[in-house]
């Protein structure tokens, strides 16, 4: 087999949106850990290196054929790692700045590749591990996968074992599928399910631009819901059968409802594809988004949103062969009218991801955690900034949940979002307080932000 690979749906979708703004930082993704102790560098680099051989998505680039854009793997040493000297710079604050930098740098797909990796030296016994990777060959679950197989390869000192599969069956099972009589009834579902609806949207507080940006700008505001309503929020789903995800799902729908006025719209879902023998330690973009119609009325309740929201899922989960990139029709890539506008997800580390798992309940406490002989620290840092109007990822531990709107600033101000944001958490309170309350009588505000609203109306003023 020679070095060029094919592509899957999902990656030619993100190889257009690079070339369309190849300046963009939005589509880089980041992973980084402060590690305290003594860090033998050497040993690091061949754990960096042993890393990048087993996942040949690391060492790649791309480029434009006759045949269409393809992925072409390169030698190990194209991902080096990169050392800066940060002596005393202690304050995670100041830390968080320079991961940021470094993961805010754009990628060039076509010579430098698709990650990079960096070693922050603050001390002899600190220091902070960075990997940065472009999406079109990973995803939230692979970048930690990434991260937990280099603190492995450097706690063994030697070389993780070939994997059993690899992205290329993947891009093989999506070939098949989409060759086979089941693409058309894969598209007959979705085009019935997303009927009679469009993406939902919210009042921006600028209009949308008719041309393609040149750069993804975008920032993030997030919120910690009360610690006192997770157990309460956890306890309401399960009395009313549906799942946490579901519940905090439908309110969100509800605050698009309550916000944007539409009764029948649609939001996006990024759900995993990583099923299959062989699949759960491979790196590369394995993530569809499912389409999700919602439906309100006036007497719509908190519960029935939850529950809507989870046969929902239930039923776009038994036909997520089919790629999002090609519901936007006969121009998948350039669509002015895309499926959706904003997505929500929930991030919740599992038994297979023991290194995030980790570090996401010690960060909940506000403390670090020892993996693989070295104690880590989660440090989190602002990312995929940009690639919706609302990109909302609820950020779960077994003790916290997290509310994070990463939004579009082309379209809105900090202090709407964060207006939203609010909103959102409000709404959460009312649901698990009284799930049969209608969605259409719940406060958006409280009582005195309302008075101050109000007066902005009265003649005195003016």
């Amino acid at each position: 087999m020679g070095r060029e690979r094919a592509l899957s749906i999902g990656q030619e979708a993100l190889w257009f949106l690079y070339r369309m703004a190849p300046d963009s930082p939005a589509y880089n993704v980041q992973a980084a850990l402060r590690v305290r102790g003594a860090l033998d560098e050497t040993r690091l680099r061949r754990a960096l290196r042993a890393v990048v051989e087993r996942h040949d998505v690391l060492r790649s680039t791309f480029t434009e054929t006759a045949a269409g854009p393809r992925r072409v793997i390169g030698l190990p040493d194209l991902v080096p790692l990169q050392v800066r000297e940060v002596p005393g710079v202690t304050d995670t604050g100041l830390l968080e700045k320079h991961v940021k930098a470094f993961g805010d740098t754009p990628f060039d797909l076509t010579g430098e590749g698709t990650c990079r990796a960096l070693l922050l030296r603050v001390a002899p016994d600190d220091h902070v591990i960075v990997v940065s990777t472009h999406h079109i060959v990973t995803d939230a679950t692979s970048q930690w996968l990434l991260l937990q197989d280099l603190l492995d390869a450097y706690a063994s000192d030697t070389a993780p074992p070939p994997l059993a599969r690899g992205y290329d069956d993947y891009v093989q099972g999506e070939q098949e599928l989409l060759a086979g009589p089941r693409r058309e009834q894969l598209l007959a579902f979705w085009k019935e399910f997303c009927a009679n609806a469009t993406a939902g949207e919210l009042p921006a507080d600028r209009p949308r631009s008719p041309r393609p940006p040149a750069v993804f700008n975008g920032a993030t505001c997030e919120a910690r819901i009360p610690d006192e309503l997770v157990p309460r929020l956890r306890e309401a789903a399960k009395r009313a059968k549906v799942t946490p995800f579901a519940l905090t799902l439908g309110v969100f729908q509800a605050l698009v409802h309550r916000y944007g006025g539409a009764r029948d719209f649609l939001v996006g879902c990024p759900t995993t594809t990583r099923s299959g023998p062989g699949m759960r330690e491979v790196v590369g973009y394995l993530v569809n988004t499912l389409v999700l119609p919602a439906h309100f009325t006036d007497t719509t309740t908190f519960g029935q949103a939850a529950h809507t929201a989870q046969r929902q899922v239930m039923r776009a989960m038994k036909h997520i062969g089919y790629p999002y990139a090609l519901l936007a029709g006969d121009e998948p890539y350039s669509s002015r009218n895309p499926p959706v506008r904003m997505v929500f997800t929930m991030v919740a580390p599992g038994r297979l991801e023991p290194l995030l798992m980790q570090v996401t309940e010690a960060a909940a406490r506000g403390t670090d955690t020892e993996y693989a002989g070295l104690r880590v620290e989660l440090i989190e840092v602002p990312q995929l900034e940009g690639q919706f109007d609302i990109n909302v990822e609820m950020r779960q531990s077994a003790t916290s949940l997290t509310a994070v709107f990463r939004y579009a600033t082309d379209l809105f101000d900090e202090s709407t979002v964060r207006r939203l944001l609010d909103s959102y958490v409000r709404l959460l309170a009312e649901a698990v307080e009284d799930p049969d309350a209608p969605v259409a009588g719940a406060a958006l505000v409280e009582a005195d932000d309302l008075d101050d609203l109000l007066a902005l109306g009265e003649a005195t003023d003016w």
